[in-house]
């Protein structure tokens, strides 16, 4: 007999998936609990359980009267309860436009150990209100049959992507300090100043493995 509680986690770990991937999207409501009995082949119990871990995470919110709507499609909500630096900068009324400049595959001048051998770099600039802020260099780990083409548009979400390719994160090691900026970063970001703030960010997996390494630059004349 089935383990009751792996059960209502897979059928949790099933919605959040579509959630992520966009077939729930955010303000929408995912199917009533007597539609996920059905989809899912499951106790009302079961479903109840699996609704309450999502609601828990942070990814829905049960509505009286109207059912259980997708509040969030962030990957990596249970991480964290705060608010994305995105969303805060939002909420004050700051345009936020990201930008994907280019992807390629990697090979060398990468020093360190990553869970899959093929390695890609990502370089992405934030704009806030049209000036460009922060411009991040992403190194990420994946399978070697990912399609790289999936990784475009001014919507692209680095953590979306990477849940869709299977990459789970366990923990992330964050370090923070204050550097001279190099000519090309200086005339990217525009600086007004020869000094930005640098954030050196790794993030593994359950098996201690490497699955992220991304430098940002931040103009913090532009946004604290």
């Amino acid at each position: 007999m089935k383990n009751k509680k792996i059960l209502y986690q897979e059928v949790s770990d099933s919605i959040k998936k579509d959630i992520i991937e966009g077939r729930y999207e955010v303000n929408s409501y995912v199917p009533t609990e007597i539609e996920l009995e059905k989809m899912y082949d499951v106790s009302k119990i079961t479903v109840r359980k699996a609704i309450q871990i999502l609601c828990n995470e942070g990814y829905l919110i049960k509505q009286s009267g109207k059912g259980t709507r997708v509040i969030s499609n962030r990957p990596f909500n249970i991480l964290s309860k705060a608010s994305s630096f995105t969303t805060i900068l939002e909420k004050k009324g700051k345009a936020v436009t990201k930008k994907v400049m280019s992807v390629k595959e990697v090979s060398e001048g990468i020093d360190m150990l990553f869970k899959h051998e093929r390695v890609i770099e990502i370089i992405r600039l934030f704009e806030i209100n049209n000036e460009a802020a922060i411009y991040f260099k992403h190194y990420i780990s994946v399978p070697r049959q990912t399609d790289l083409s999936i990784i475009q548009g001014d919507n692209f979400s680095l953590y979306s992507f990477m849940a869709s390719i299977g990459t789970q994160i366990s923990y992330i090691d964050d370090q923070f300090i204050a550097i001279e900026a190099e000519n090309d970063i200086k005339n990217i970001l525009q600086l007004s100043k020869n000094f930005l703030l640098q954030r050196s960010r790794k993030s593994h997996d359950n098996n201690n493995e490497l699955v992220e390494y991304t430098v940002g630059f931040y103009d913090s004349d532009k946004q604290a």
